[in-house]
């Protein structure tokens, strides 16, 4: 049971991590990159079925640069390792392998 919990927890947060990093940069975007950027139905999508390898497609996308592409790469590694840092801890903390 403790297995499923891990997995759900993952895939959870696999969409949930790059969900609110997109949201968070939203905010502060000026009105140019903000129109470049994924409609809501079209960000929703890429976020549930890339996760994290949707971040190096929004910071390029609104940025229009290779720095933007850098900081979503930079963004996504933080995404993946953060997530792997809250699953290895509930997997020890349940005694899994």
């Amino acid at each position: 049971m403790s297995e499923v919990l891990v997995v759900a927890l993952s895939l959870t947060l696999n969409a949930l991590l790059p969900y609110l990093i997109v949201r968070r940069d939203l905010r502060g975007l000026s009105g140019e990159r903000l129109a470049r950027a994924w409609t809501d139905a079209s960000f929703l999508s890429a976020v549930i079925a890339f996760g994290p390898l949707s971040l190096p497609i929004h910071f390029a996308k609104t940025r229009r640069s290779l720095t933007g592409f850098g900081l979503g790469v930079g963004l996504s590694v933080l995404s993946l390792a953060a997530q792997g840092v809250v699953v290895a801890v509930l997997s020890a903390a349940f005694g899994l392998e």
